[in-house]
């Protein structure tokens, strides 16, 4: 007798009928002999028919669920910002998803877009930014490469912008896609992390912080395997500089490869991509951050703005950060090395070191940079808790008019967010994954 039959058994319940039973055990061997069957077929490329049947089903299962997806989000959007017409962070979080404005900075990453299709240098010269810096393409080539294909798109379709919406739904995408990396098995945790304000500043901006989400987790997935975790920390990198202590992380989990093949492929993704469009605007490239920093920095939700906030002076607040960026790094090399935990412990704690470090040690941080936080909750909580609901607090934060895109040195902004963030890191450095699932879930990728 089967386990169902079994168990019916002892509660006094009938005995299901043979048919039944053997219905009961194939619904629940779908999903392993999917799993079984993918890799059996990548590592040996024998084909199952029974396997392939079930992998197909959840295949057709998942397109549906994003055809719907893409169907309704710009629809339901629409709806909303049809409706309110605050200058909210959701109802122009709303107008973006609908097509019915364009993502700010999205739109600076298609004009660059077009502006390499026509063989122009998409970056500003050294007399532009004398006079005005305004809101200039800062990003390596790579970017603008990676949007070209959008530039094919017609720009409005019935009052749509349709790049600004396929763009949406690929940040949309990115978000998900990285918490179920990471081993997020609780679907409550996805409508709570797509609907948070962290995860609305890129969608109303069009900003690629769910990209290098989506790049972070892979390499947390596949930390293992050398290629795959240096390409996507090489990718995140440089696409965000700042996120470069993901390769230190990598070499202090003893990950040495793995970090130098990241370095590698940051540096060969910048040249190629600097090849492709004729080395335009390398030489005033470190002239252009340079330049940015000087007027961002202490206007941006960074470290360093923060510490300009509370009166200290501009040298005295540079080697601060500093400081406090190589401490976290220590404790990152630390907790690598911390015998007393498990090995998948000390990787996520290692890891979560490191993006504090990053998070802290950048010249210019804004708000959207801020979606990068889901990773270290995802890792510290992959099923729903309370930390899922910390990042909500920013919606408190906007209500209290302390919520601002230029905070501009206000103590109340600054303050709210530099908290936030301390909060999320502490508690997802205390917060240990539990025996039994969740112990599994956070071990995803091991």
């Amino acid at each position: 007798m089967s386990d169902v039959g079994a168990t019916s058994a002892e509660a006094g319940a009938p005995t299901p009928s043979a048919p039944v039973r053997r219905t009961r055990a194939a619904l629940r061997t779908i999903p392993a002999y999917a799993d079984f069957g993918a890799e059996l077929h990548a590592r040996s490329g024998i084909y199952c028919p029974v396997v392939q049947f079930a992998g197909g089903r959840r295949l057709w299962v998942v397109c549906a669920a994003v055809v719907a997806v893409a169907v309704l989000v710009p629809t339901v959007s629409r709806v909303d910002a049809r409706y309110d017409s605050s200058d909210s962070l959701w109802a122009n979080a709303m107008r973006s998803a609908s097509g019915w404005q364009k993502p700010y900075d999205f739109a600076i990453f298609l004009t660059a877009g077009h502006d390499v299709l026509d063989g122009r240098d998409p970056y500003p010269d050294r007399q532009e930014l004398a006079r005005d810096v305004g809101s200039p393409y800062a990003y390596p080539p790579l970017l603008a490469l990676l949007v070209v294909p959008l530039t094919a798109l017609p720009e409005h379709a019935a009052s749509t912008y349709v790049p600004g919406v396929l763009w949406t739904l690929l940040l949309l995408a990115a978000t998900a896609g990285a918490l179920a990396l990471v081993g997020v098995r609780d679907w409550r945790c996805y409508p709570i992390a797509l609907l948070a304000p962290v995860t609305l500043e890129p969608v109303e901006f069009g900003a690629i912080g769910p990209l290098l989400l989506l790049l972070l987790a892979v390499a947390w997935k596949y930390r293992d395997r050398t290629g795959a975790a240096g390409a996507a920390a090489g990718g995140a990198v440089v696409l965000k500089l700042f996120l470069w202590p993901v390769f230190v992380w990598l070499a202090v989990t003893r990950r040495l490869r793995a970090a130098v093949v990241g370095v590698a492929a940051a540096l060969a993704l910048a040249l190629a991509s600097w090849a492709a469009i004729g080395f335009d605007g390398l030489r005033g490239y470190p002239h252009l951050l340079d330049r940015l920093s000087q007027l961002e920095a202490r206007n941006s939700y960074s470290a360093y703005a923060v510490a300009r906030a509370v009166g200290l002076p501009g040298r005295a607040a540079q080697v601060l950060v500093v400081a406090a960026g190589l401490a976290l790094l220590v404790l990152a090399w630390r907790a690598a090395r911390d015998r007393r935990r498990s090995v998948v412990e000390q990787d996520r704690l290692s890891l979560t070191f490191a993006l504090a470090a990053a998070l802290v040690l950048t010249p210019i941080l804004w708000l959207h940079y801020l979606v990068l936080l889901l990773l270290p909750i995802a890792l510290a909580r992959p099923r729903l808790s309370a930390l899922w609901f910390v990042p909500l607090a920013l919606t408190v934060f906007e209500a209290l008019d302390w919520y601002r895109g230029w905070p501009r040195g206000d103590g109340k902004a600054l303050a709210s967010v530099a908290v936030l963030v301390a909060v999320v890191f502490v508690s997802s450095l205390r917060g240990r994954a539990t025996p039994g699932r969740d112990a599994q879930a956070a071990s995803a990728g091991a």
